[in-house]
């Protein structure tokens, strides 16, 4: 993945390059050459991108990841992960068909994040970082990760509209540069934008050029899309992937970091009452509600949250944006 695009690389053949498009191209791309090729492909990614797996998955062609050393700081460029697919596939992770993009890494992942704990709580208490669940008034948010998605989003802002409930959508910048009129239409409803990363990468992975370009190529794109002028403030970290140091560069960036703590699992499509139900049932003063309005069929998604915003209402709870949130106590 560039600043312009996807780009694929067959071992020795040109590489192609797929500007200003959705995940949906290059996956069609993809399934097009594993279809003339004997014996198929396997796709080869890193942990800088979270967008391919799954739709690969879906259309049947195998996924391996690289995982450090193996990725340069920006990512490892399309060659070198092709290359790596065919002369040490051995060394690469098998992403399982209904896992996801860090399959295997999840001790070492939920140990950076109980490391992080002691920076999370400076920063909350300075106002750099929201995690959810804290004060006592009844005050909740919603958030919304992974799009802007053309036939999604916009579903979900009008159920927004005729709620007259404010929202917080986590764009991955990739989506941005081929929708950026949906991303337009959030900022023109008076919605939240967030960064959600360029390409939805696990942020600890990467260096200081890798952090940069994963933020500034986000935000540029954003704002540029957003047509006002505003600068991007909250990035949610995919995953929730973080540790102290990538905490502190966030920060020094001047991006305030947003995590949850209700999850509704809407990505797994338990159905619309399910969703609901977890959302309710998790629910507390200050939460951070995290809903998907990207990364896939999120019909199920679209039809509970009516029921998630009228549910937590009748809770007593009122839905309010990021910045109306208490400060951790």
């Amino acid at each position: 993945m560039t600043r312009e695009g996807y780009r694929i690389a067959l071992p020795g053949a040109p590489v192609e390059v797929l500007e200003r498009c959705g995940v949906e191209r290059p996956v069609a791309r993809l399934a097009e050459l594993a279809a003339r090729t004997p014996g198929g492909l396997t796709v080869v990614v890193d942990s800088a991108n979270g967008l391919l797996d799954a739709p690969l998955a879906g259309a049947g062609i195998p996924v391996l990841r690289a995982d450090p050393p193996v990725p340069a700081d920006g990512g490892a460029p399309a060659e070198v992960l092709a290359e790596l697919g065919r002369t040490r596939p051995g060394s690469l992770t098998a992403l399982p068909s209904a896992g996801w993009t860090m399959s295997g890494r999840e001790e070492e992942i939920a140990a950076a994040d109980r490391a992080s704990a002691p920076v999370e709580r400076e920063l909350a208490l300075a106002g750099r970082l929201v995690a959810g669940g804290t004060g006592s008034e009844p005050l909740v948010a919603l958030t919304f990760d992974d799009g802007p998605d053309p036939e999604f989003t916009p579903r979900v802002l009008d159920v927004l509209r005729r709620h007259d409930a404010p929202a917080a959508f986590f764009c991955i910048g990739l989506q941005a540069l081929a929708h950026p009129g949906v991303v337009r239409r959030i900022a023109d409803a008076g919605q939240t934008v967030g960064s959600h990363t360029w390409s939805h990468a696990y942020l600890p992975d990467l260096g200081p050029t890798g952090l940069a370009r994963q933020l500034g190529h986000t935000g540029e794109v954003l704002a540029e899309a957003c047509g006002d002028g505003r600068a991007i403030r909250w990035l949610r970290p995919p995953y929730g992937g973080r540790s102290p140091a990538l905490l502190r560069a966030v920060d020094a960036s001047g991006l305030v970091t947003v995590l949850w703590d209700v999850d509704a699992k809407d990505w797994s499509r338990p159905g619309p009452a399910v969703i609901a139900e977890r959302v309710l049932s998790q629910v507390r003063p200050g939460s951070v509600i995290l809903m998907h309005d990207g990364g896939g069929d999120r019909s199920q998604t679209v039809a509970a949250l009516p029921a998630v915003i009228t549910g937590l209402r009748a809770r007593g709870y009122r839905i309010v944006d990021l910045d109306a949130l208490p400060a951790a106590a």
